[in-house]
């Protein structure tokens, strides 16, 4: 009969710890992970920065530790980036047909005023006023 190796593993669905059965190399590593685990925190907290060491602000909250925070994953940036996308969505669903149709034919289907002039007959220069005041007007809806 082949030996058997189980391992009790915590199951993070059902918030228990499971008996599985795996081979013997699954095993050794699991058991040789386990032990890297204990020496690297053992090692970890002998030579851990400590937490006074770090530069807060009088409220202590986490996004006052410059620290943990990349540039370009800070929170302020972030929630900014997405209100004025909702904003910006907001104004181009308030335009009239002929105005969504010039802006997604500029910005979304790359098509530069002289092509589109050419394909609706309109000049250029029309177009490129017309551009303007659309983004003027989407300018004064997000401002509202």
């Amino acid at each position: 009969m082949q030996k058997q190796y189980i391992l009790s593993v915590y199951n993070t669905l059902s918030g228990r710890f499971e008996e599985v059965t795996v081979d013997e190399v699954v095993y050794n590593t699991y058991r040789r992970t386990g032990w890297g685990i204990e020496n690297n925190d053992r090692s970890f907290y002998d030579h851990e920065i400590q937490f006074s060491a770090l530069i807060g602000n009088k409220d202590d909250a986490f996004e006052n530790f410059s620290e943990f925070i990349s540039s370009k994953d800070d929170p302020e940036k972030v929630v900014t980036k997405k209100l004025e996308g909702q904003a910006l969505a907001r104004a181009f669903d308030l335009l009239d047909d002929n105005e969504k149709k010039l802006i997604a034919a500029l910005f979304f289907d790359g098509k530069t005023e002289r092509e589109y002039a050419a394909e609706s007959g309109i000049p250029q220069k029309t177009i490129n006023d017309r551009k303007v005041r659309i983004f003027r007007k989407c300018k004064q809806f997000m401002n509202l």
